[in-house]
């Protein structure tokens, strides 16, 4: 398989899962699937296969020049897009089980699922702001 098929399998496969999560994450295929951790633990296993079969090679994580040469490599540059998807999608299900708990309306949780899909830190930073906004001052993380 290429890294552009994987990227391609993997992306399809998050975004079914972000489907499931803002559409209707109160189903039971979406609670097995995607709110019970598994959808991104997919996506994780994937990474360190990837990974584990990709890494070292030019590059290193010491400077951002380091960065760069280190993803030029395709099946790198696949890893760190799957860990994207990972984390994100990880921290969507967080996002919807924190607004069930703090009462928080699926009209004002999509827009933040939708910016954590796009922008990760960007969705993450208005759900927060939603959060203490709505009185979500626990620690539950």
């Amino acid at each position: 398989m290429s890294p552009e098929l994987i990227f391609t399998i993997a992306s399809r496969f998050a975004i079914v899962g972000w489907i499931l999560l803002a559409a209707i994450p109160n189903q039971k295929i979406t609670k097995i699937s995607v709110r019970s951790g598994a959808w991104s633990a997919a996506l994780s296993l994937l990474y360190l296969i990837v990974l584990a079969f990709n890494f070292g090679g030019e590059g290193n994580f010491q400077s951002l020049q380091g960065v760069a040469l280190l993803f030029s490599n395709p099946w790198v540059l696949l890893a760190g897009w799957v860990h994207y998807l990972a984390f994100d999608l990880f921290l969507g299900v967080w996002e919807t089980k924190e607004a069930e708990a703090l009462g928080i309306s699926r009209w004002i949780l999509v827009p933040c699922l939708f910016l954590t899909l796009m922008f990760g830190p960007v969705g993450y930073l208005l759900f927060q702001v939603i959060r203490w906004i709505k009185g979500g001052d626990r620690a539950s993380i």
